[in-house]
Order: C-alpha cells, then sequence, then structure tokens
C-alpha cells in the first residue's frame, strides 16, 4: 500500500524563494545604489564648486555672477534631489544603520535645494547685491530706507537658511561613515556662509527705520575701548560719546570719560552669577563693565551709569576700539591734535600709549583720550576714509559691536556677529583677559593663541589644546614709564602686567587639565549662566613670558569645531589653529 504523504511534506520549501528573492531585490538595490552613488558623487562635487562661487559672488556684490552660479547650483541640486529619492531611499532611510548613512545625505540635498531655491533665486534676482555691503555714511547721514527695495527678497532669503540650517543641524553623525560625514559637513559649511551673509544684511534691512530715527529722534553711546587695559571684549571704556540719530542724520553730543562717571554705592543691576564671579567692580565703576565676555549686558550696564548721571534715557550702545577706527580712517587725511599728527597708520599707538608720555596728569590723559575718540569718530561718521571696509573688518574682529535697548530690535542683533552675545552662542569658545594691574601696560603685553583640534575619525570633536602665550615686551626701565601705564605701585609693583584669564570651553567640553610653562597647576571653576568657566591668574615682569595650556575634552560625539572668541588686543591678535587625529579614532 502506496505511504501517504502528508500535506506539509509536500509542499515546496519556502525559504529558499525568500532568500533568492531577496537577493534578487538586494542586488537590483545595490545596482540602483550604485548608480544613485555615482549621480550623487558627481553633484556633491559640483555643488561645492558652485556653492563656493555663488558665495564669493555675493561677497563680491557681483549679482550677474550669482545669478549665473544659482543657474547651475540649482540644476545640480534638482540631480543631487532626484538621486536621493525613490522607495528604496524610503527602505534604507528606515534600516538599522543604514539609516546612519542615508538619511544625512537625504537631508543634505533636501538643504541644498531649500538653499538654492528659497535663498539663492530670490537674491539673484534683485537688481543688484548693495545690499549685502556695509553701508557708507555720505554726509554724516546713514539712509533709514537703503536697505527697503530688498527687504522682501532678504526675508525669504533668511527664513529658507533658517530652515537648512534646522534641518543640517537635526541630524545626529554619531554613526556616519567618515566619507558620508565629511560630504555632509562640506554642505554645512556652505550653507551655513551663506547664512552668515545675508543675515547681516536682513538684519539691517529689519532694524534701519527704527535704529535710525525715521519715525522720531533716537540717542546712542559709543563706548570707546582702551585695550591697554584689557577686558573681555577690548579694554576699559576710557570713553563714552553721545550719538544723537534723527532720519539717518547722525551728530556728536556731549562725550564724558568713564572716570567722571563712577558710582560708589552702585548702580544696581547685575546677575547673581556676575556679582559673585566680577564682584561688585561692574556696578560701581564704568571701566568694569566689560567683565564679563557678554556685549549686552555690559552695554546695558553703561546705560545705568549715563542715566545716573545725566538723567537720559539711551536707546541703545555702539562700542568700538581704537583699532578699529584706525581701520575706519585708511585713506584719510591725518588730524593735528595736541602734540601730535594722527593718521589711520599711529592711532592706536597715539590713544593706547603716546598719550600717556604727552601728559603729567591723569586727568589731562583722560581728557584728551575723550577728546580723540570724539574727533576721530567724527571724521568716521564724515565719511573720511574706508569707513565700509574698516566697519566689516571691525565687527569681523570682534572690535565692532551694537546692542538696543528694543528688546525686538536686539533679538535681531544677536542673530549676527554685530550682536556681540556670546554666553548663548554654543558653537563658541571664549578665551578672555582681564586685567588686574589698574595700568596702560597692556600695550606692551603681546599674545599669542594656537589651537589644535584632536578630531575623532568622523571628524567630530574629540578634544582640544588651547595654548595662550602672553610676552611682556617692555625692555626700558620701569622708571622711565608714566606711572598711568606702569600702575605707580599702587595695585601691582609697578610695570608688573597681572590679568585674570577666563576660558570657557564650547558647550560639551570641559578642561580636564591645566599646565603653565610644561608645569601642571591649579583652575578655578565657575559658571556663568549656561558655560561652565574656568580662571587662572597670570603675572609678568618686563621681558618675562609664559605659556598657558589648557586640555579640553568632549563630552559627547556630537561636538563640532567651535569659533574661538577671544580678546581684542591693542595689536592684531596672533592665532594659529590645527588639526590631528585621535589616535582612540574616539
Amino acid at each position: 500500500m502506496p505511504r501517504r504523504t502528508s500535506a506539509a511534506s509536500t509542499r515546496r520549501p519556502v525559504w529558499p524563494w525568500v532568500v533568492g528573492g531577496l537577493v534578487l531585490v538586494g542586488t537590483a538595490a545595490v545596482g540602483v545604489f550604485a548608480w544613485d552613488a555615482v549621480q550623487i558623487k558627481a553633484a556633491t562635487d559640483a555643488l561645492a564648486t558652485h556653492a563656493r562661487a555663488a558665495r564669493q559672488a555675493i561677497a563680491d556684490s557681483d549679482v550677474d555672477a550669482l545669478r549665473a552660479e544659482v543657474a547651475e547650483v540649482e540644476r545640480e541640486a534638482d540631480v543631487f534631489a532626484a538621486a536621493t529619492d525613490g522607495p528604496h531611499w524610503w527602505v534604507a532611510a528606515r534600516t538599522p544603520w543604514v539609516k546612519d548613512q542615508v538619511v544625512p545625505v537625504v537631508e543634505a540635498a533636501r538643504a541644498v535645494e531649500k538653499m538654492a531655491i528659497g535663498a539663492l533665486t530670490p537674491l539673484a534676482g534683485m537688481d543688484d547685491l548693495a545690499a549685502l555691503a556695509a553701508p557708507e555714511v555720505v554726509d554724516s547721514r546713514l539712509d533709514p530706507y537703503l536697505f527697503e527695495p530688498y527687504r522682501e527678497a532678504l526675508a525669504q532669503a533668511s527664513v529658507a537658511l533658517d530652515e537648512a540650517d534646522a534641518r543640517l543641524s537635526g541630524v545626529d553623525l554619531d554613526n556616519t561613515i567618515v566619507v558620508v560625514a565629511d560630504a555632509y559637513r562640506e554642505v554645512e559649511q556652505q550653507v551655513g556662509a551663506v547664512h552668515h551673509l545675508v543675515q547681516g544684511a536682513h538684519v539691517a534691512a529689519e532694524v534701519f527705520p527704527s535704529m535710525l530715527g525715521a519715525d522720531g529722534k533716537r540717542r546712542y553711546l559709543v563706548m570707546v575701548q582702551n585695550n591697554a587695559e584689557p577686558r573681555t571684549t577690548g579694554g576699559i571704556p576710557g570713553a563714552v560719546i553721545e550719538l544723537a540719530v534723527n532720519d539717518g542724520r547722525l551728530s556728536i553730543g556731549r562725550y564724558a570719560s568713564a572716570s567722571s562717571m563712577v558710582v560708589i554705592e552702585g548702580v544696581g543691576g547685575l546677575t547673581e552669577d556676575e556679582a559673585r564671579i566680577f564682584g561688585d567692580l561692574m556696578e560701581v565703576y564704568p571701566h568694569d563693565v566689560n567683565f564679563t565676555p557678554e556685549f549686552p549686558r555690559s552695554a546695558e550696564m553703561m546705560t545705568r551709569f549715563w542715566d545716573a548721571k545725566f538723567s537720559e534715557h539711551v536707546d541703545g550702545v555702539l562700542s568700538i576700539d581704537p583699532v578699529a577706527l584706525g581701520w575706519m580712517l585708511e585713506g584719510a587725511a591725518p588730524v593735528e591734535l595736541g602734540p601730535f599728527t594722527v593718521g589711520s597708520d599711529n592711532l592706536a599707538k597715539v590713544m593706547l600709549n603716546e598719550t600717556y608720555f604727552a601728559f603729567e596728569e591723569p586727568t589731562e590723559q583722560d581728557a584728551f583720550f575723550t577728546r580723540a575718540s570724539s574727533v576721530f569718530f567724527g571724521e568716521v561718521l564724515a565719511g573720511d576714509g574706508s569707513t565700509l571696509a574698516g566697519i566689516e573688518r571691525g565687527i569681523d574682529a570682534g572690535r565692532v559691536m551694537l546692542w538696543s535697548a528694543d528688546p525686538d530690535v536686539q533679538v535681531l542683533l544677536g542673530s549676527t556677529a554685530i550682536g556681540g552675545e556670546f554666553l548663548s552662542r554654543t558653537d563658541a569658545m571664549g578665551l578672555f583677559l582681564n586685567d588686574g594691574s589698574e595700568s596702560k601696560i597692556g600695550w606692551y603685553i603681546d599674545t599669542e593663541t594656537t589651537v589644535v583640534d584632536h578630531l575623532c575619525t568622523d571628524g567630530s570633536l574629540g578634544g582640544q589644546t588651547v595654548e595662550l602665550k602672553l610676552t611682556h615686551t617692555y625692555e626700558g626701565a620701569v622708571a622711565a614709564l608714566p606711572d598711568y601705564v606702569s600702575g605707580g605701585d599702587v595695585a601691582v609693583p609697578a610695570g608688573e602686567f597681572h590679568t585674570n584669564v577666563l576660558l570657557y570651553p564650547a558647550v560639551g567640553m570641559g578642561v580636564t587639565k591645566f599646565t603653565r610653562d610644561g608645569v601642571e597647576a591649579g583652575l578655578s571653576p565657575e559658571s556663568h549662566d549656561v558655560r561652565t568657566l574656568a580662571t587662572a591668574r597670570v603675572a609678568l615682569q618686563p621681558g618675562q613670558s609664559t605659556t598657558l595650556s589648557f586640555e579640553i575634552t568632549a563630552n559627547s560625539r556630537d561636538v563640532e569645531p567651535p569659533v574661538l572668541v577671544e580678546t581684542p588686543g591693542p595689536k592684531p591678535n596672533v592665532y594659529t589653529r590645527t588639526a590631528d587625529a585621535l589616535v582612540d579614532g574616539c
């Protein structure tokens, strides 16, 4: 009798078909992805080239070049987008590990598309790109509506770039392979650079009418920082000048030295952290309002001193220093002032050093600094020299900052470099000096900063080595120095330079080791708002040099190399930055 075969035994095995099908599908998917990869690579290279060229065209205010590059960016963005679309990409974006490679590519494509269509196209449609340059002062007037023809296009471009940045910042690269992560960061860099250029013009278009008094007179303070006595954002505010603005017409009012506005009982307004870290000096002495690296706080405190002395409301504060004033007056005719013939090449040296040798009495020295600040700022307002180039250079170097008492306007200013915000910048590391000599010996201090970024294999930051070299360059007899320069044995021994060094690591990083001249030393840890802070005290005699070295470690894998913000010195800062790979690869 034939043996009966069960139904189970007569069925064909399923798994070979399933596996075979998956192999066929997988092979097809690999082929599709391989073709996409070729397209993506070509489009990525072309996008990087044309995006850089578009950025340069914007910087050069060359609208014809921008239009040509925008057409190429749009074309390559379409190729990029098409090569990162389809059901196979949808599946890949939901598959473990694979999605860590796919999602960055897709998001980069969408961000570039957003930049091309939403930002570059409206900019290319403008008649010219003059709105992207800093405005010139013409006959002591800035046109409040200078940017009005461009306002809509700039607003549209800014929104699009905000969205592109948001897409890019929301991607986790922890498990992304190096080649994909590197390409992704290239896109981030290009989008960020264009965003930086556009945002400043967008903010100017929005705030110019109000800040320049289109609807009524505004009163501002110009705070001239004296870098020979260092403070975090430059130097003590040696002079404060009143600037009135009405329908764009600029005029200088009264001016006062910081020493004339001291309020022994204090003007109030300090935060708990400021009072703990810096003491009460910020509310007693106008010279000390910029112990903090947060310029909006320094500016707000300065308005309190002005109000205490003159009982006047102030609409904002502009900060500048003699180095930046010199840049702005390049090409202008020299000015005879007191015993000096002052031009752009020696302006900083006269104001920050030679003044103190020419006048014996501190009151005369303060008066000359204040008078010189007023005269040279007046030259800038008259449009003499290279005002436009000097302002741009000063903003980039952290030597020109602006704060508004109007909260809505300040939000916009805070989104640009001129706003001077630091503590809220998660992408920034700070290295600052606060003088403790109570003298102008800082003119003779040279600073040299070196940063080495220790990179993980995926390009993120594993750690940093930050070195600050301070050199006291004075070589003569200390007795030959005016007391105002040497300190006169009041706060510290004459001729010595004393300073507090403040290091704010980037958010997500912390100091793990500190050495001075190769010997391990201690730091004073602090917390300032949301930031960690480490401080060290340094004292140098003439001819001495010291090197402080900070080892900083990232606390997570998603930290990007931060921007360095440091105290602008009396001479241009020396700064070197390199990168190496961590041995363990993170």
